[in-house]
């Protein structure tokens, strides 16, 4: 790659389903990159459920092809672009999940494994997501599924990289979703999390999308990030843009982190 950092974590239209219509492309990501002398690795969502049984899914059908064609064409005039994919993990798609590493896994420059639901049509990651599950499940077992869904992911060694490891705290936090006395909320769940991606050889993603929110903190939280380093994890590091003001607001962010890693 050209520039010394990377950010590993941009979401584009139309390939992924939560950026606006009006959203960034690749070509706008790379013009600003290049400015300001940074890598940018496209990861757009490929969730498996949606791309098997949404037609207008960008992916549906087999168009993941396309996806890195198209990436392709613009790596032959940039060497500062990855392509990459943030998959979704499903329990119960795992076998899917493997053939489709197994044919891609060489097509892609990074791939990284993330989990916002885990019961279709309620995800973790939308504040309507959060309510409707509180509607339909106590707090305390939204968060003891999801650690357990993601030690699964973990331990199933599909992924190499993982991304925001405890997103579940986006909206389930002090500022908005006000955890119950009887939710474990300790920093110990992340770092438990954190220790099995060593045991595992997995890199972590230090990502910047809580800074967005009222949480106001990363995934995981730089005290959080501090400890695991020591203990010997590799991290990554990602905005999650959706956006291209917010993708300029942290590019010096992400150059910030890469220095307090090292």
């Amino acid at each position: 790659m050209r520039f010394k950092f990377t950010d590993y974590h941009v979401h584009t239209r139309p390939w992924s389903v939560d950026v606006a219509k009006d959203g960034p492309t690749f070509e706008d990501y790379i013009k600003v990159a290049e400015k300001h002398q940074i890598n940018i690795c496209f990861l757009d969502h490929y969730e498996l459920h949606y791309v098997e049984n949404d037609k207008t899914n960008p992916f549906h059908n087999g168009r993941v092809n396309d996806y890195l064609e198209e990436i392709d064409i613009y790596k032959e005039t940039y060497d500062f672009i990855l392509s990459g994919l943030e998959i979704e993990y499903y329990e119960d798609k795992e076998i899917h999940l493997i053939e489709f590493m197994d044919d891609y896994r060489r097509e892609f420059d990074f791939i990284g494994g993330s989990i916002h639901e885990w019961i279709i049509g309620y995800p973790i990651t939308t504040k309507k997501g959060v309510t409707k599950l509180l509607e339909k499940i106590p707090m305390k077992k939204i968060i003891d599924d999801y650690f357990g869904i993601m030690i699964k992911m973990i331990n199933s060694q599909i992924f190499r990289n993982v991304c925001h490891i405890d997103t579940v705290f986006r909206y389930i936090n002090n500022n908005e979703f006000v955890p119950k006395e009887d939710c474990d909320v300790s920093d110990n769940r992340i770092l438990d999390l954190g220790r099995l991606c060593i045991k595992n050889k997995i890199k972590v993603e230090l990502n910047l999308s809580g800074l967005r929110f009222p949480i106001n903190r990363t995934f995981p939280s730089m005290d959080v990030m501090k400890k695991l380093r020591k203990e010997g994890i590799e991290f990554f590091v990602g905005s999650d843009s959706h956006s291209l003001d917010y993708f300029k607001e942290k590019i010096p962010k992400v150059i910030e982190a890469y220095k307090l890693l090292t």
